[in-house]
């Protein structure tokens, strides 16, 4: 009777460890920083350096990265930045939903030339849709 308490309990202990090690990340969108993602999403960071828009960094089995790049303005135009992103799952699809706004004033501290997402939670959706300020936007470039 004691050999069999002892079995369930080690089965018990083996489910529990196993179960926190394959534990989906509690975030769907996460920040980070350039110095924070692998290689080759440095790589395809630096690749787009150039452009402009809403780009995703999307390797087989790997971490995928939404990156939201601005570019510079000439004086007198809006400089856009991203105020707020935030997401959720339906149906099996990552919606991301990004404010955008803009100012005139070049030393507001919210201008910043790229933002880099993190996106967790993978196995839980197919397919990801993206609104800026309530319109659905394509990724203008996929690498990975």
């Amino acid at each position: 009777m004691k050999m069999g308490k002892t079995i369930n309990l080690l089965l018990l202990v083996i489910v529990f460890c196993l179960s926190g090690c394959n534990k989906s990340p509690d975030y769907l969108i996460e920040e980070v920083n350039i110095q924070e993602i692998n290689k080759d999403a440095q790589t395809f960071v630096k690749n787009i350096q150039d452009s402009t828009g809403l780009f995703l960094f999307s390797p087989v089995n790997k971490d995928q990265y939404l990156i939201v790049k601005y570019s510079s303005v000439l004086q007198g135009e809006e400089a856009k930045f991203l105020n707020s992103i935030s997401s959720e799952i339906a149906d099996r699809k990552l919606i991301i939903n990004i404010e955008e706004l803009g100012t005139n004033n070049y030393d507001d501290n919210r201008l910043r030339g790229i933002r880099i997402f993190k996106i967790g939670r993978i196995k839980e959706f197919d397919k990801i849709q993206i609104f800026k300020n309530g319109e659905e936007r394509k990724i203008d470039s996929v690498g990975g």
